[in-house]
């Protein structure tokens, strides 16, 4: 009864303990943000800052050098499209309002002509859900910006603290790693290759080629004189980053763009699109991103389905490589349980001279 009472005990400790925990983490959830991108900052930066470090410098400097030509290249970027993209935003306000009177007119012709009157009313209220559709994208893509920019402290110091892990990178891996006992630790790093592996295969190939697909749909929509082509090109890099979806949800807002200038020129940005999408598919995703995943299509929509639900567009965009890094823990898992059962299988079944005379004697 006592070791009884001393076990719960013990258990209501660990219990309240981990309520203790979660409540800490909750309330400095804004620091591990700052922590989180520091660390993912770090390990998308530390290949390219060790290919520096090998042709000669310290990692110290090989850090700095790296930082300082990416800040030069974001600056550049920044210069060449922050004015663009606030007149293409003051453009898309001032466009809105005058789609929306388009779509209320046709709405109203529609209803008015003859055609059964349900038919009629259920055109009009689809006209008027894509409308408010319309106006919530773009609400959100603006209460996203203003999000980012309120973070400044995440934003500003996650560079600053991913400089230091860099630097410490084989210190902290050591310190991580001598958690664990000796097999734990060759399993933990034949793990950690693995994720490794699934993660740089998305991030290096998906985002290589949501770049390429972007800029092939921005200049097309500019030379085609399409309306908001930097916006046009930014919203299909980013849908890019959504497997099977992407192409579609890209290819939207710069038909309907295209097509409300003109007929032809619809015409045109559709089969540019068709055609940049068909290189993409045949040619980019499967020589640059390959097919390390190893998930099957049913397995990816359902991830992306669950994430959007959950998240909105940053589950969509989190949902693969997420489930894909889950997909890898479960089957090392899995192979760990059953190599574990087969050693125990096999130490059952082996026995030796002495064991037999022993059996036989007692049945004896």
């Amino acid at each position: 009864m006592q070791k009884k009472i001393s076990r719960l005990f013990r258990l209501s400790l660990v219990l309240l303990a981990a309520a203790a925990l979660v409540y800490l983490l909750y309330k400095v959830r804004e620091i591990l943000l700052t922590f989180g991108m520091a660390a993912l900052i770090a390990y998308v930066c530390f290949r390219p800052v060790l290919a520096i470090e090998k042709r000669g410098l310290r990692r110290t400097w090989a850090i700095l050098l790296f930082y300082a030509v990416l800040l030069a290249f974001l600056a550049l970027v920044l210069w060449v499209t922050i004015p663009i993209m606030i007149k293409e935003i003051g453009e898309l306000a001032r466009l809105l309002p005058q789609y929306a009177q388009q779509a209320q007119q046709l709405s109203g012709a529609v209803q008015n002509s003859a055609m059964p009157d349900r038919l009629g009313s259920m055109i009009g209220d689809n006209m008027a859900s894509i409308e408010n559709a319309v106006y919530d994208s773009l609400r959100n893509f603006l209460n996203s910006l203003d999000i980012f920019f309120s973070r400044v402290i995440a934003v500003v110091f996650s560079p600053i603290l991913a400089f230091y892990i860099m630097n410490d990178w084989e210190r902290l891996k050591s310190g991580f790693l001598g958690l664990f006992t000796p097999g734990g630790r060759r399993d933990a790093e034949f793990l950690f290759h693995k994720i490794d592996l699934v993660l740089m295969e998305f991030l290096k190939g998906n985002l290589l080629v949501a770049v390429i697909v972007g800029c092939a749909v921005g200049i097309t929509a500019a030379f085609l004189g399409v309306r908001l082509p930097l916006l046009i090109g930014l919203g299909a890099a980013i849908a890019e980053l959504i497997p099977f979806f992407g192409a579609f949800l890209g290819a939207v807002p710069a038909l309907i763009l295209s097509f409300s200038q003109s007929l032809k020129t619809g015409l045109y940005m559709a089969l540019a699109v068709l055609i940049i999408q068909q290189l993409e598919g045949n040619i980019l995703t499967p020589r640059i991103v390959g097919t390390r995943l190893g998930m099957h299509p049913l397995l990816m929509v359902f991830a992306l389905l669950a994430g959007g639900e959950l998240f909105g567009i940053w589950g969509l965009l989190a949902a693969v490589p997420v489930v894909a890094v889950l997909k890898v823990i479960a089957v090392w898992l899995f192979e760990k349980l059953i190599s574990s059962n087969q050693e125990n299988m096999d130490n059952k079944d082996l026995l030796t001279e002495p064991d037999i005379s022993r059996k036989i004697n007692n049945k004896v």
